[in-house]
Parts: structure tokens; C-alpha cells; sequence
């Protein structure tokens, strides 16, 4: 292997490897019974529905939104996920039974970004990224849900009102309206949101870890095999490939690259089943998923650093 490349791989593992230790710690805290389903339901709960927004809204509140610099990418990465879910949709019934075809296609696309690509994006390039982060974020979480429910379901009836309870979404609103047109932020509410804002990545991914269903990873199955090179290889090929023809470069192509190849979220699984018989398929691919995820996001870096384009 060429030393240049080699150590391209070297800095981009530096990356990817924090992530990983942390969530395999989540998994033997819960092996040791030092955290258990309560602790993990709990703090779920107080991620994502207090740190996330938390630092999501500091991160918008404390930095100018610029439509010319940020919307750009947040665009491109909303019609890039909508191509991408029609061709998996139409793809789907060659790879996967037709009764499987919403979940495949949900665990295919649905990366987790809210959560590990914010901490990948941190880890790459410091707190400065988390507003370009959060906009970006904040407008896949609106495709995401609303894709979720076409993919899955008949029902269309609680879209509006789920995206308007979001708390990651209403986090990043807030913090760009402050940013527009409130006072400047207090010092005591900056302090005591900082300290929620750093116990959400910490937490956020001990309780992924602690969550995964580990023991349901199984290689045998096809339909789980092809929604994890999915999301971990084809797609964000895919999509990292049409954003350098598009012009992006450097810190937003790195961002979109980070977000988009990050491993299947836990959503998909509990989403398939509530609303379906096939929650065990997504539960796998949560999991295959997070395993590979250091691996193929590492050698995605290196590669892109490598070509000058990040």
C-alpha cells in the first residue's frame, strides 16, 4: 500500500476509532450490568429530547446561518436522499422479498447522522462545523421522517405533527430564530446549556452501544447483507460522487460524506416494528452496520483526503 495513502488511512481511522470504542464501551457496560435497559431508556430519552437540542440549538444560536454557505448543501442532501430512496424502491424487489421491500428500503437509507455523524463531523473538524452540521441535520431529519412513513405504512396523517415535535428539528429552529432575532445569549443559560450539550455525544452513543442487538447479527441473511453495503458503500459512493460533479469540495463534502455513510440508525428498527412484522431484518442491519461502520468510513476518508478533495 503506498505510505501516502497509508497515512491518510492512519489520520482517517483517528476519526472513526473514538466513535467505535465508545460505543463498544456502551456494550460492555451493559454486558457487566453497570448500565442496564432502564438506564438506556432513560437516557434516551434525556439525548434526545434535552442534550441533542441543546447543542443543536448552541450551535445555530452562537453562529450566523448564511443561506449562501449552508442551505446549498442541505439542499443537494435532501434531493440526493430522494433519488436515492426511489431507485432503492425500485431496486428493492430483486434483492429482497416484496413484503420486505419498505424496511429494506428504510434501513438502506436512514443513516444515523443525528447522532454518530455529528460526532464524526465533531471529531473531524471541531465544534466550528456543528451549525453547518445542525442545518444540514435539521433538514434530513424532515426527509427522513416523511420518507419513513411513505416507506412503511399507509397511514400520512402524523407527519406534520411528528416533524413539529422533533426535538433535534425544533432545536436547530430555535437556535437560528435566537440567532436572527434575540438578545445575546445569557451567560448563565450558555453555561447550563453547555453542560447538557456535552453529556449528549458521550451519551448518545453509550446508550446506541448498550441498545444494539448484537447477538442478532447474522451474515446468512441476504436482505441484510445488501441494506448494509447500501448504507455503508453504495449509497454514499453514490452520493459523495454526484456532490464533486455538483462542485462541492473540502469541509461541506466532508460533512456530507460523514453524514451520509454513517451506519443505519436505531430508528429504523424500533420504526420496523412498530410498523411491521420484519423488525428483526432492521435490527441486524443496525448492527452490521455499526460493526463495519470504522472500517468503510475510514478507508471513505482516506480516499477522498488522498484525491485533495477534503
Amino acid at each position: 500500500m503506498d505510505s501516502g495513502f497509508l497515512a491518510h488511512v492512519v489520520a482517517s481511522f483517528g476519526i472513526t476509532a473514538p466513535i467505535l470504542a465508545v460505543l463498544l464501551l456502551g456494550a460492555w457496560f451493559r454486558r457487566r450490568n453497570w448500565i442496564d435497559g432502564h438506564f438506556v431508556e432513560a437516557g434516551n430519552r434525556l439525548m434526545y429530547n434535552a442534550c441533542m437540542p441543546a447543542l443543536l440549538f448552541l450551535a445555530t444560536a452562537g453562529q450566523p446561518v448564511t443561506p449562501d454557505e449552508d442551505l446549498p448543501l442541505a439542499a443537494f442532501g435532501v434531493v440526493a436522499t430522494v433519488v436515492v430512496v426511489l431507485l432503492l424502491w425500485l431496486l428493492a424487489p430483486l434483492l429482497v422479498g416484496r413484503e420486505k421491500r419498505g424496511v429494506f428500503v428504510h434501513s438502506a437509507y436512514r443513516s444515523n447522522m443525528g447522532m454518530i455523524g455529528i460526532a464524526l463531523c465533531l471529531n473531524a473538524y471541531g465544534e466550528d462545523v456543528l451549525a453547518r452540521a445542525g442545518v444540514f441535520v435539521a433538514a434530513m431529519i424532515a426527509t427522513y421522517n416523511v420518507l419513513a412513513v411513505l416507506v412503511l405504512t399507509e397511514r400520512r396523517d402524523q407527519v406534520l405533527r411528528n416533524l413539529a415535535r422533533n426535538p433535534l428539528l425544533l432545536g436547530v429552529l430555535a437556535g437560528i430564530a435566537w440567532q436572527r432575532l434575540g438578545p445575546p445569549l445569557p451567560e448563565i443559560a450558555a453555561d447550563s446549556l453547555g453542560y447538557l450539550a456535552r453529556m449528549a455525544l458521550p451519551l448518545a452513543l453509550l446508550c446506541i452501544g448498550a441498545s444494539l442487538r448484537w447477538r442478532s447479527l447474522r451474515l446468512d441473511h441476504p436482505d441484510v447483507v445488501w441494506a448494509a453495503a447500501f448504507t455503508l458503500v453504495i449509497v454514499p459512493a453514490a452520493v459523495t460522487t454526484a456532490a464533486v460533479l455538483a462542485g462541492f469540495r473540502g469541509e461541506d463534502l466532508g460533512i456530507l460524506f460523514l453524514m451520509v455513510a454513517a451506519p443505519t440508525a436505531m430508528v429504523a428498527f424500533v420504526m420496523a416494528r412498530a410498523l411491521t412484522p420484519h423488525g428483526e431484518s432492521a435490527a441486524e442491519t443496525v448492527a452490521l452496520t455499526t460493526l463495519a461502520m470504522p472500517v468503510t468510513i475510514t478507508l471513505g476518508l482516506a480516499l477522498l483526503s488522498a484525491t485533495a478533495l477534503i
